[in-house]
Formats: structure tokens, C-alpha cells, sequence
């Protein structure tokens, strides 16, 4: 029997660039066949690849004598199969991945022990796979006819690929249902995936041209996010235990356990795949890891999570109370609502991210009526735009938060999150904002005036963020990769806020807050500067700037500034400040810094 193929030697790439989503992405694919027997054949990337993303080949040949002796490549990734040598009527195919593969342009060769007859190769790479255990589970078949059907396997984790690839003898005509089509070689073998949002039985079909043998083969692979704890509410309690908790994040399973400190929590229900409450054990006074381990055997931390105190309030100490949040594909409003009661004279902090440079917040509200201000941003890179909003002694009661922009945003996201102990009258004290790619974000530096500062820093990535920076917790990782993450400082200095991320573009913010006993007492005194109106036509607006040293760094103090003036009433007493001011165009384009301008606040 002769295999189908209409053009010889052929070799054809395609690039298929990642969703802002945090899900299980094609980045790019290529396939090489040859019409001789041959031991090896090699297929490169077209592109370069990049670190941390998952591989997958697909091996197949028109024998069941040879056999592959080795899958490697020029990067020097580890090669496993995930299922296969599968046999058909002269026919085998394999599967195999690489995970967490290192960045750069690569080849994939693959060895066989003999001269293997028609091999066709298949080569595609992905992101957002779970670097450490992306392999779930496989099915594989063989039959005749004109539909060919891997059979099925039970998924244990949500939001995964389900990677398909068949061979035959003449050709496939189009994938299964719900599966998306990634290439048909010149021999017409199939590679084909879908990503499914909840666990279930799960297989790779797909058609024929004519009916002919086949070989149908089905890998299942976890996503990075599927499974993760991102908050928990009240994140502190007395170290007798007894504290009844919330638990927040995705891809919980039923029979979940949850320890903190490494001793194991009582009551433990799982709510949904999203939620769990559990009651916390005795331990000694610290801040412990929260961990909840997945029947299935996968383990997610929440670093520093809850904290057992004697003291649960005043005094100015820092604490964490809960955080949520909220992402939509598109929208013009977003709506975000905290898990539980808020108490009354706490901190609202608001990180708002969208995937575009052209809309802009036209307001942060919420249903207690509490009063937002902006502490940093609007900050803006190719495509991404962030800013940090905050509310300070808030009224107590449920709420929601609602963000609305001047229009409808890409892939609007928010991050919500509340503290205790913090200044209830002017609580803000620096901010620091920067933008740039690859694995490290980072805020850029920012001066604090007083001991024992909050500092949150929040990220807004093109591809998913993976932890928080040194020092800092994680509060959460929202839907869209989005990171929001604390600490507090002891001593006033320069501080700046970082993470890790899967290679791309960011946005990186911080702001610091004050304490209700470590800020200045409260100024008796105002700045007013006012400038010369810019020479530039279109101006649309001012933006102010505020730094504690010459020079900077400085953070936006106002926005949307009509006036030629500007009044600072949040100002401390004995502090020093530096003003400067931007001019801003109707598209947005912001001027350099204007001259700067001192002021010194007398002491009280």
C-alpha cells in the first residue's frame, strides 16, 4: 500500500500568537517528512522559543519494525514520551514533551534504531503549560474507516489541552469537534487540540478524506493556572485555632485537605472548584503557609497566608484582610465584589489592568459609597495600561467595587483587596510605576517617608505571572495573569515592587501606605504651584508629579489637571517635596517633566 502524499520533502511553518488569557496557548508548529526510509530526521522551530513553554512532538512511521531510539534537540531539553509506540496496519506513532523548555531558536531530531519508512514529524510548542507535571492523561486507538477516534480518558484538572495527532493511509480531511485544526502534513497526519474548563471524560476524533487505516492518539496536559490558591479570608486568628476561613482560588477537587503551618485544618469542605472553608488548628503566634493539596496528588501554597496573633487590632499593625477579583474578555464597566464584610475604617486597595492604551478610568465607585483616589498611573506599554486606585477609611458592610472606563476596554481585570491598620486620614505616601518585557518585572524605585509602610505592588503582564517578588506575598493571580502582592517595610528607604512572569511584556506598580502610628502628624499646611501654559498645540490636560527627592523618582499626585494650578493638602508636616508637572495631548501623548519645584513643609 502506498501513502498518500502530494508534495515532496515539504516544510511548512506557522505562528499563532498567545491570547492575553492565562490558558494553555499555541505559539507555533512546523512538520518535515520524508518520501526515504531515513534513521533521523530533524525539524526546526521557526521561531525562537521561549523559556518556561511545553513541546510536543509527534512521531509517526509507515512500519512497526523501526522503532525511535531518541527524541533530543538543540537546546538540550529533556524529551518524555507520553504515549505511544502506538501500531496500526503498517503504521506507528508516538507522542512526546518537553516541559519547561529553554529559551532560543531550536531543532528537534528524531533517531530510530533502523531506517523507518515515510516518517512524518510534527513539532509544536506551547504556553501556559504547568512547568513541573503538565502530563495528565492519554488514550490511544487504532481502526479503519473514515472517522478515526482516540477513545477516552478521565481529566483530573481543570482548563487543559487536549492534544490530539493522527496518521493514516491516505488523509485526514478535518479535526473533531470542538478541536482546532493546528496542520495537516504532505502525508496528511493530523495534529489538532482544544482547551476544556472542567474535568471529564475526554478524546481526539477527526475525519477522513476516504476510509483507509489509522492511528488516533490523545494527550491531555494541565494548565499552569488550573490549579492554585489565591486568597484567603480572615487571613488572621488567635493561635488556639478555631478561626473559621474562606478559602479562594481554582481547580480545587473534592477531598482536598488544607494544613497551615503544616498542621492540618478541621471541617474541610469543598465548596466548589473555586472555594473551600475549613477551621484552622492550634499553632504558635506566625505568619504560616496555607496549603491545600488536590486528591490527585497536586499541592498549591499560599506563601505567608494567615497569621496567628495575639493582636488583632491597632496599633498600627499592618494586616492583610482578604483580596478578590474580577476579569472579562471586554467591557466598559467591571464590577468586583469583596468575599466577605469589610470593617469600618480599613483600607481599600484597587489594582485596575486592561489590554489596550486607548480607553481610560472614568471612575472607581462602590456600593458603600466610599471615596477612591488614584495613588499611581495610569501607566502604559504596547497594549497594556494599569493603574492603582485606593479608598481610605472605608465604611463597614458588603460591597463591590465597580470600575468604569470611557469606553469599552480589552481585557479589563481587577484586583481588590483590603488591609487593616492603616493612616485613616492620609494614608498614601509614595508610588512607582515602569513597564519593559522578559521575566522580571519591576516597579522602579520610590523613597518612603515613615516605618512600617505597606508597600503593594501590582503587575499586568501579555502572558501570566508566576510569583511574587522577594519579600513580597502573593494575594493573588487573577484569570488574566494579573499579580497584586505586599509587604511591610520596617524603616523608611527606597523601595520598589517585582515579580516573575512567563517571558513578555509588563506593566509593574507600587504604592506604599502609611500606618495609623507610623506617619508624620497630620499638616496644618498646603502647596500651591501653578506653571505657564505649554507652548505646544492640543493640550488636553496636566498631570502633576510629586517626589521626597530632587530628582525623583516622583509619582502622580493629580491627574486630569485642566488648570494651570494644582493644591497638595496631603502633605506632612516637616516633610520636603519636589513638584513637577507633564502636558498631555488628546491621544494621550504625555510631555517630559517640567522644571522642578521645592517646597518645605514647616513643622506643626
Amino acid at each position: 500500500m502506498v501513502k498518500y502524499f502530494a508534495i515532496i520533502s515539504l516544510s511548512i511553518a506557522m505562528l499563532v500568537l498567545p491570547s492575553l488569557a492565562a490558558a494553555v496557548n499555541l505559539v507555533q508548529v512546523n512538520y518535515k517528512t520524508s518520501t526515504s526510509p531515513t534513521s533521523s530526521l530533524a525539524t526546526a522551530y521557526p521561531s525562537a522559543q521561549t523559556a518556561g513553554n511545553l513541546n510536543i512532538v509527534v512521531v509517526g512511521w509507515n512500519d512497526t519494525a523501526a522503532a525511535v531510539s531518541s527524541v533530543t534537540d538543540s537546546s538540550g531539553n529533556t524529551y518524555t514520551r507520553a504515549i505511544g509506540p502506538t501500531a496500526g496496519t503498517a503504521l506507528t506513532q508516538s507522542i512526546y514533551y518537553a516541559k519547561n523548555v529553554a529559551a532560543g531558536s531550536n531543532t528537534v531530531t528524531v533517531t530510530f534504531n533502523q531506517a523507518a519508512a515515510y516518517p512524518d514529524v510534527r513539532v509544536l510548542e506551547y504556553s501556559g503549560a504547568d512547568k513541573a507535571n503538565p502530563l495528565d492523561v492519554t488514550a490511544a486507538a487504532v481502526g479503519t474507516g473514515l472517522a478515526a477516534n482516540s477513545g477516552s480518558a478521565s481529566t483530573t484538572s481543570l482548563n487543559e489541552l487536549i492534544f490530539g495527532a493522527g496518521m493514516t493511509f491516505d488523509a485526514y480531511h478535518a479535526p473533531g469537534s470542538g478541536f482546532t485544526q493546528r496542520v495537516i502534513t504532505n502525508f496528511g497526519d493530523i495534529a489538532e487540540d482544544a482547551t476544556v474548563t472542567s474535568t471529564g471524560l475526554y478524546g481526539a476524533t477527526a475525519s477522513l478524506r476516504a476510509s483507509a487505516p489509522w492511528v488516533m492518539q490523545m494527550a491531555a496536559f494541565r494548565g499552569q493556572s488550573a490549579f492554585a490558591v489565591n486568597s484567603i479570608s480572615p487571613s488572621s486568628g488567635t493561635p488556639s485555632g478555631g478561626t473559621s476561613v474562606k478559602i479562594t482560588g481554582t481547580g480545587f477537587l473534592s477531598g482536598a485537605k488544607v494544613t497551615f503551618g503544616g498542621v492540618a485544618g478541621t471541617n474541610v469542605t469543598v465548596a466548589n472548584s473555586t472555594t473551600i472553608t475549613a477551621t484552622t488548628p492550634a499553632h504558635t503566634a506566625a505568619a504560616v503557609n496555607v496549603v491545600v493539596a488536590n486528591s490527585n496528588g497536586q499541592s498549591s501554597t499560599l506563601t505567608s497566608g494567615f497569621t496567628y496573633t495575639t493582636s488583632t487590632t491597632g496599633g498600627g499593625v499592618v494586616k492583610f484582610v482578604q483580596v478578590n477579583s474580577k476579569a472579562s474578555t471586554s467591557g466598559s464597566a467591571l464590577t468586583t465584589a469583596y468575599s466577605s464584610q469589610q470593617a469600618a475604617g480599613n483600607l481599600n486597595v484597587v489594582a485596575v489592568m486592561w489590554g489596550d492604551t486607548t480607553r481610560a478610568v472614568s471612575s472607581v465607585t462602590d456600593s458603600r459609597g466610599n471615596s477612591y483616589a488614584l495613588a499611581v498611573g495610569p501607566t502604559k506599554v504596547s497594549g497594556l495600561s494599569s493603574a492603582i486606585y485606593y479608598a481610605k477609611n472605608i465604611a463597614s458592610g458588603s460591597n463591590a467595587v465597580t470600575v468604569t472606563f470611557n469606553g469599552t476596554a480589552a481585557y479589563p481585570n481587577v484586583n481588590v483587596l483590603e488591609y487593616s491598620g492603616l493612616d485613616t486620614a492620609n494614608p498614601l505616601d509614595v508610588g512607582a510605576a515602569a513597564s519593559g518585557s522578559g521575566t522580571t518585572a519591576n516597579s522602579g524605585s520610590a523613597t518612603t517617608s515613615s516605618a512600617n509602610e505597606l508597600i503593594v505592588g501590582a503587575g499586568n503582564p501579555t502572558s501570566v505571572f508566576t510569583g511574587a517578588g522577594s519579600g513580597f506575598s502573593n494575594r493573588v493571580i487573577n484569570g488574566f495573569g494579573g499579580i497584586s502582592e505586599d509587604r511591610v517595610v520596617s524603616s523608611s528607604g527606597s523601595y520598589n515592587a517585582t515579580a516573575a512572569l512567563t517571558s513578555g511584556v509588563w506593566v509593574m506598580q507600587m504604592a506604599a501606605f502609611h500606618t495609623s502610628a507610623g506617619t508624620n502628624p497630620p499638616s496644618k499646611h498646603t502647596v500651591s504651584i501653578d506653571w505657564d501654559p505649554s507652548p505646544s498645540t492640543g493640550v488636553a490636560y496636566y498631570n502633576v508629579y510629586r517626589g521626597t527627592a530632587s530628582g525623583g523618582p516622583y509619582s502622580l499626585l493629580g491627574s486630569n489637571v485642566t488648570a494651570t494650578s494644582y493644591t497638595d493638602s496631603t502633605v506632612q508636616s516637616g516633610a520636603t517635596y519636589f513638584y513637577v508637572t507633564t502636558a498631555v495631548n488628546a491621544n494621550r501623548v504625555e510631555s517630559v517633566y517640567s522644571n522642578e519645584f521645592p517646597a518645605v513643609i514647616p513643622t506643626l
